[in-house]
């Protein structure tokens, strides 16, 4: 077990969405503050077709990555809230936000307070707003203890 974030893709993704979603992502790692790796968390993130990288270093743990084409399979990424998460849930909220929760559902085990500097991270570097995925924010399954306080600070969410 671990700190993971999930996606599926749905039956039908809209081509040339798909691949602005992918242009998004390659920005934001190539990018990114924080320090990234290949898949061995060494050299630097890989930008051909998709994308594919790790923390770096000691950083590393498990690779996220996303095909030319998306795969139908469901997938999942374990960071253990490692510095590289930031970017992971970066891409995931952009994912989602050009191709809709109905062409790819994204579900973590955090909660949504921890996606945050993700899409704060997304919001920044490519200047609109990027809200969090909406599978994540799915408010029934927050702790009781952060849901009144997110709330209060988030009512966009309501």
């Amino acid at each position: 077990m671990g700190y993971t974030h999930y996606w599926r893709f749905g039956p039908y993704i809209a081509e040339a969405d798909y691949m602005t979603a992918l242009m998004e992502c390659r920005r934001l790692i190539s990018e990114s503050p924080v320090p990234l790796g290949n898949w061995e968390g060494k050299a630097g993130p890989l930008l051909r077709d998709g994308f594919t990288f790790n923390g770096k270093g000691d950083d590393a743990y498990e690779t996220f990555s996303m095909k030319a084409e998306p795969d139908r399979d469901n997938w999942f990424c374990k960071t253990e809230r490692r510095p590289y998460d930031v970017v992971v849930a970066a891409c995931l909220c952009v994912l989602e936000d050009r191709l809709g929760p109905r062409a790819i559902h994204v579900t973590s085990d955090g909660d949504p307070h921890e996606w945050e500097d993700g899409k704060a991270l997304a919001s920044r570097i490519l200047g609109r707003a990027v809200p969090i995925p909406v599978g994540v924010r799915h408010l029934e399954t927050m702790k009781d203890e952060y849901r009144d306080h997110y709330l209060r600070d988030h009512p966009e969410y309501v």
